[in-house]
């Protein structure tokens, strides 16, 4: 197992994968995006998507199914907080299905009630936006 960020020569990899399962496609634009590998070959995927220079929201975690049951995703999300924290970040947010929400707590994320005003508005867009195409409950998440 390895984790790498991902360049411009990997979006259109990245971007097959999300498409496959409805996520929103990714750029390197205002993203960081790490890509685990397993024995060489992209395993999954994960970003921060930087809505500000102090919030991002972390998202697209995605692990192929041939690969699940690695703790792949355990190594991909643990890589994308202490990203987090290296690039100073105030508050980093997640919408992941409600089933996840005890495997984020383990990285110190916390739901958040979404009427409280400090969360930031892009953040709040997407999660109604989630709750409306997801057929699976979604949570707000913040690392705490």
């Amino acid at each position: 197992m390895a984790i790498r960020w991902a360049e411009n020569s990997d979006l259109p990899w990245i971007n097959e994968q999300y498409e496959k399962i409805g996520f929103v496609p990714s750029s390197l634009e205002r993203e960081e995006i790490a890509i685990v590998t397993h024995n060489g070959r992209n395993a999954g995927v994960g970003r921060l998507v930087l809505l500000n220079e102090k919030e991002a929201e972390m998202g697209g975690i995605y692990i192929l199914e041939q690969f699940r049951g690695l703790s792949l995703a355990h190594e991909l999300v643990g890589c994308l907080v202490d990203k987090s924290r290296s690039l100073g970040l105030e508050s980093v947010y997640c919408i992941p299905f409600r089933e996840l929400e005890h495997f984020y707590e383990k990285f110190g994320f916390a739901r958040v009630d979404s009427s409280i005003s400090s969360v930031n508005q892009k953040v709040l867009e997407k999660y109604n936006w989630c709750i409306r195409q997801y057929e699976k409950p979604v949570i707000l998440q913040k690392l705490a």
